[in-house]
């Protein structure tokens, strides 16, 4: 099992942001045959966006983001929903650092930014 950090994360990231990746990779494991985003931080950008930031385990095959259909939600109930196009791969038993962005026009209703997290 491996925390792996995409290209341009590895070269931006600060220390503290990766120390905390670090950290949430050991309090969670990977399980087989389960993806599974570990929530880790939620904020709006200047946009109004939602940046959703998790910590994506898949402990399934290679997993592949590439016009994946994504659900932010709140207590359970659907807030946004977003098609995402990156390329992404993650391999199997790898865990990977990623922030989605949910435009406005993604909302179903307005984000509160609490008890959020992201599904299939």
């Amino acid at each position: 099992m491996t925390l792996l950090f995409e290209e341009k994360w590895d070269r931006t990231i600060a220390p503290r942001d990766r120390q905390m990746f670090q950290t949430i990779y050991e309090q969670n494991p990977i399980e087989k045959g389960r993806l599974k985003f570990v929530p880790v931080r939620a904020a709006f950008n200047h946009q109004g966006c939602v940046l959703a930031s998790v910590c994506i385990l898949n402990g399934t095959e290679d997993w592949l983001l590439q016009d994946r259909l994504l659900y932010y939600k709140e207590k359970d109930d659907v807030v946004a929903k977003e098609r995402f196009t990156h390329d992404l791969i993650i391999p199997s038993m790898t865990a990977v650092p990623w922030t989605f962005i949910y435009h406005p026009n993604s909302f179903i209703q307005p984000p509160s930014l609490h008890n959020w997290d992201i599904s299939l």
